[in-house]
């Protein structure tokens, strides 16, 4: 785990980075295009799992590929997540290191990103880990097709503020899956709503940017869920929608996530020749949206060799 001295000399590199935005978001439609990755696992020697990844060598590649930003899954259903937090052992009474890794990777990568002067964003579920049944009753949750209780949401909101305020401006953004049903968000005049969450996602960085997923259809993908989101989810399975044709509603960002795999975190393909993804995100960009490209990368965190060189070609030809 990174020490408090490292945290204050990743600030003096990356701080600037945050406060340069005279409004939440200004720099994201800047950014072109960024990175995300499924790093997920599970099981007995999980902590070793995230021991494993080589933060240096991803950061070198990710400078590389021109990535303005990477987007990391903290966890997601299996209830394993690449950091600790204390809040989420404490409610669903797990031992430090047993759900959550001992090693901090979230801030380990700030530190070897912020050298390369690029952004982090937090992946996580809507809802409770939903194949971990002690996590979903110990933190109030039914299933994610159905609304999100009162209880759910308060506790959530409380593990999501503990990383929030950990990290700081380091963390510019926050991507949530599965925000499937918002019945159990939507009335504002409940204690535990939209507000709470995304409360809970900017203590530590109000100019944190925010997305909530309600699916892949184009109507759901790139439309707005609250006031509170920022840029659309924008989840697909290729690249191929343009903003020009389910434009982003009036004050948001246009934002596509998609593999470049044939599904999430596949080693093969990719899907689309270099020259058409490079003409693929030149459009998007001229009409104001954001790429985000999903790659797959292997137990130490390197991408898998032809979706690296995609993005080294995409970076040649648009940075």
């Amino acid at each position: 785990m990174r020490t408090t001295g490292i945290l204050a000399a990743s600030l003096a590199i990356c701080c600037g980075l945050a406060g340069a935005a005279e409004t939440r978001g200004a720099w994201f439609p800047q950014a072109k295009y960024g990175v995300f990755i499924h790093f997920l696992g599970g099981g007995d020697d999980w902590s070793e799992q995230v021991d494993a990844f080589d933060v240096d060598a991803f950061a070198q590649q990710m400078k590389e590929a021109g990535a303005a930003y990477v987007i990391l899954t903290l966890g997601q259903n299996s209830g394993y997540y690449c950091s600790p937090n204390a809040a989420y052992s404490a409610c669903c009474g797990y031992a430090p290191g047993d759900r959550c890794s001992n090693r901090d990777l979230p801030l380990d990568l700030i530190h070897a990103l912020g050298k390369h002067r690029i952004r982090l964003l937090l992946y996580l579920p809507s809802r409770a880990p939903q194949t971990d049944q002690n996590a979903m009753a110990r933190l109030g949750d039914v299933n994610e097709q159905e609304p999100a209780p009162q209880a759910f949401t308060k506790q959530w909101s409380e593990v999501i503020r503990e990383w929030s305020l950990r990290y700081g401006k380091h963390v510019h953004g926050w991507w949530f899956d599965g925000a499937y049903n918002t019945a159990g968000w939507d009335d504002l005049e409940k204690p535990y709503a939209w507000s709470t969450w995304a409360a809970a996602c900017r203590a530590g960085n109000p100019d944190s940017v925010l997305a909530f997923n309600p699916g892949t259809r184009f109507d759901k993908a790139f439309s707005r869920l609250t006031r509170e989101q920022d840029y659309t989810a924008g989840e697909q399975n290729s690249f191929t929608v343009l903003p020009e044709q389910y434009p982003a509603p009036e004050g948001m960002v246009w934002h596509i996530l998609a593999h470049l795999g044939t599904t999430w975190a596949k080693a093969d393909g990719p899907q689309h020749a270099d020259q058409a993804m490079i003409d693929y995100i030149r459009t998007v960009n001229a009409q104001g949206g954001v790429v985000s490209i999903e790659v797959a990368i292997d137990a130490n965190g390197i991408v898998y060799d032809p979706h690296f060189s995609q993005l080294t070609a995409i970076a040649k030809a648009l940075r």
